[in-house]
């Protein structure tokens, strides 16, 4: 059998067929059968380096699937959120002002009192015996008084019968102006002693609720010592700390609002009244006063409680999700699509701030441009996409 091999651009012709190969080939006449048997043999090896040999083409990849959000510039304004606790505006302690052994404690913590009623009471015998002891000084002063405006009478009679002398007289006088007055400080004193007793007596000065005990029964008390602690219910307030970075945020604050861990769903209208001049030794931080203006019955003292300060930004910004951020050339980037080529291409911006879910940018996007916000890490410049929703 004859048979005709030929080499020509990487492949060998063997009667009909092709085989490839990169083995230099010659033109061959009437081979032997053995030969044949070797074309053969060499035919199924070469097919192992098939694909290599072949100049197939390369089908390009099917767009990659995004999702995209439409930037559009809003005013927008940050929230800073602190929390704290519900506490009266005015509350102050209440303290004896005389010294003594404290008898009873009439009231114990989250008592609701009203003005004059009786809190405490010191052991009064002392006091009385003071008082009884001056009563009784009084009681001697005014038999000298007595005693000496009768003389002075006696004297004065003498006087004008020539019996005395105006020396004498006048001696007498002085000594009824010296009793006088002796009963007039005894006076006094009794009366001192008499508010000794009433000091004996710890009464509300106004209504409230006792927020504090800090002495019990038997105890030694030193006047002026804190007996409890008494706010007033009338005007609430919220007690936060602040950092220093924050404070300037929260004095210039567009709105201060303020909700309850057992409400949350309700807001209160807040109002700074007061930042304490001095930091915190261990937090570093600084004590704020937040007033509540519309406080109602179920915002109690003690409670937990949350302060809202919005402060309205400068500039308007776009606001986008956190997974449309990455990086490009090592500056935060995000993928702008092109909607006339479909392709993709990265875009240095400026992120103003961030909170839970989104990213603020003031500078980098146009208004009105397509973002991709998923799967911004597996992108290449100018590639194309689809956008998810939309037909390829």
């Amino acid at each position: 059998m004859n048979h005709k091999v030929l080499m020509f651009s990487g492949y060998a012709r063997f009667g009909n067929s092709f085989i490839c190969s990169r083995t230099f080939c010659t033109q061959a006449t009437h081979l032997s059968q053995d030969w044949h048997a070797k074309l053969i043999a060499m035919a199924a090896l070469s097919a192992i380096f098939l694909t290599a040999c072949s100049e197939s083409k390369t089908a390009d990849p099917p767009p990659r699937p995004v999702r995209v959000v439409e930037a559009q510039y809003r005013q927008t304004a940050t929230t800073a959120r602190y929390s704290g606790e519900i506490r009266a505006r005015h509350e102050s302690p209440l303290a004896f002002q005389v010294g003594g052994k404290l008898v009873k404690r009439l009231v114990d913590v989250g008592a609701t009192v009203e003005r004059g009623q009786l809190l405490a009471t010191l052991d009064q015998a002392d006091v009385r015996l003071d008082e009884a002891g001056a009563e009784a000084q009084l009681a001697a002063a005014q038999a000298e008084l007595d005693q000496a405006r009768k003389d002075l009478g006696h004297l004065a009679n003498l006087q004008e019968k020539d019996l005395a002398s105006p020396a004498a007289l006048e001696r007498r006088r002085d000594q009824v102006r010296s009793a006088e007055a002796r009963v007039a400080a005894l006076h006094a004193s009794l009366g001192s002693y008499a508010r000794k007793s009433a000091y004996a007596e710890l009464r509300a000065d106004r209504a409230g609720v006792i927020t504090a005990v800090d002495a019990e029964p038997g105890q030694i008390i030193a006047a002026g010592q804190a007996i409890v602690r008494l706010a007033q219910t009338d005007e609430k307030e919220v007690v936060i700390s602040v950092p220093e970075n924050r404070l300037q945020d929260l004095r210039t604050a567009t709105s201060i609002k303020v909700n309850l861990w057992a409400q949350p769903e309700h807001f209160y209208q807040g109002r700074l009244r007061e930042v304490s001049p001095g930091v915190d030794e261990v937090l570093r931080t600084y004590t704020a006063k937040v007033s509540l203006a519309d406080a109602d019955a179920s915002v109690s003292l003690g409670m937990t409680a949350t302060v809202h300060v919005q402060k309205d930004e400068a500039r308007p910004a776009v606001s986008l999700p956190l997974t449309a951020l990455t990086q490009d050339n090592e500056k935060t980037a995000v993928w702008v699509f092109d909607p006339v080529t479909k392709t993709v291409n990265p875009r240095a911006v400026t992120v103003a701030g961030y909170d839970n879910e989104n990213a603020k940018l003031n500078e980098g996007v146009n208004e009105g441009e397509t973002i991709v916000t998923a799967g911004v890490h597996k992108l290449v410049a100018g590639q194309k996409v689809r956008l998810l929703g939309v037909s390829p």
